[in-house]
């Protein structure tokens, strides 16, 4: 589940593991820290067994911060042994926070050694090529955005939308600015008293629960628990606007999935959202931990139809000139025709 998932799910869907043969090995899953401990261990042994019998040509990380770094840092490592090129794509919007980190000068080197050793980093906008730009001497930094489907969600019509309905998707925990949403949305209630709150996702939600009913709000939300396919359509078909009130991130795909759809968006000015949502043109941004700003521009929104039509529509038109599949996975296939060669491979 999650972004890096969804990037991975559009790359093979667009055919980019036909002309390069890809084995996807998964070193997380869901559950206890036993089972991840599991996960992990098998994924680095089949891993090794793959360096081992030659099968490797080139290796494309997926990593994020904190735990999914120092996981990913043990392939990086072989590979490094093994001279095997690697890809290192940074998702998620708290590095430069772990990097910061009072970790001690050892852990701050190594972090350092594995971005200035990699032949190439891969980050989801200029912003975060900056940041990166300021921890490592590698000068190998593309940028290439996420590619979001253009299918069925371009499809779904304005007709179908629902009045004053309010939809998060993600993870619910707090530095997704879940509790200054519950916050908003008891200030957009004093002019909308019928205002609905969807979220969609898995996480804290036994403490967002219990901030929700300390707020008189639990007629007006709603848990849909973790969605994807014919269910995640169904609401980006069906709600009124989407809000998303991080405190950090990369390029989330939750706000590329809902402009796909035709969406405004209401989002904090954090990380790569300022480079696919332009103040006032396809959604409003605002800083983090500002309920009352959250508040202000989604009742901009649910007082004028004819705004968000017209945020929905440069939404759509942005996604189809810059982030469909067809136009970002050939940026990863000359990507690895540089670094392994023009002939396919494993």
């Amino acid at each position: 589940m999650g972004g890096i998932a969804a990037v991975i799910s559009s790359y093979e869907h667009a055919g980019l593991f036909r002309r390069w043969p890809t084995i996807h090995i998964a070193t997380h899953g869901d559950g206890t820290a036993l089972h991840k401990f599991f996960v992990a261990l098998r994924a680095f042994l089949r891993f090794l067994r793959l360096v081992i019998s030659h099968q490797v040509l080139l290796v494309h990380v997926h990593s994020a911060s904190n735990a999914s770094f120092w996981r990913k840092s043990a392939f990086i490592v072989l590979s490094f042994i093994a001279r095997r090129p690697v890809i290192f794509h940074l998702h998620g919007g708290g590095f430069v926070e772990f990097y910061n980190r009072r970790w001690g000068a050892i852990r701050r080197w190594f972090i350092r050694f594995v971005l200035n050793h990699v032949a190439e980093i891969v980050v989801l906008s200029d912003e975060w090529h900056r940041n990166v730009s300021r921890m490592a001497k590698n000068h190998n930094i593309s940028v290439i955005v996420n590619p979001v489907e253009a299918q069925p969600l371009l499809k779904l019509e304005l007709e179908q939308r629902r009045d004053n309905v309010v939809l998060f998707l993600g993870r619910l925990d707090r530095d997704k600015g879940i509790f200054e949403l519950v916050d908003a949305i008891s200030i957009v209630r004093r002019e909308f008293p019928d205002v609905k709150l969807w979220f969609a996702g898995e996480g804290d939600r036994d403490a967002l629960r219990l901030y929700i009913e300390k707020n008189g709000l639990s007629g007006a939300a709603e848990f849909f628990g973790w969605v994807s396919g014919e269910v995640k359509r169904r609401l980006l078909g069906e709600a009124t606007l989407h809000v998303l009130p991080s405190y950090l991130e990369g390029l989330p795909m939750v706000v590329l999935e809902a402009m796909a759809a035709g969406l405004p968006v209401v989002a904090t000015n954090v990380g790569g959202i300022p480079s696919v949502v332009d103040d006032g043109v396809n959604g409003f941004l605002v800083r983090p931990r500002n309920a009352g700003a959250v508040a202000e521009a989604v009742c901009k929104l649910l007082r004028d139809p004819a705004l968000r039509v017209r945020m929905g529509a440069v939404s759509r038109e942005k996604i189809n000139e810059r982030f469909l599949p067809e136009r970002v996975v050939p940026q990863i296939d000359a990507l690895y025709t540089k670094l392994a060669g023009s002939r396919g491979g494993t």
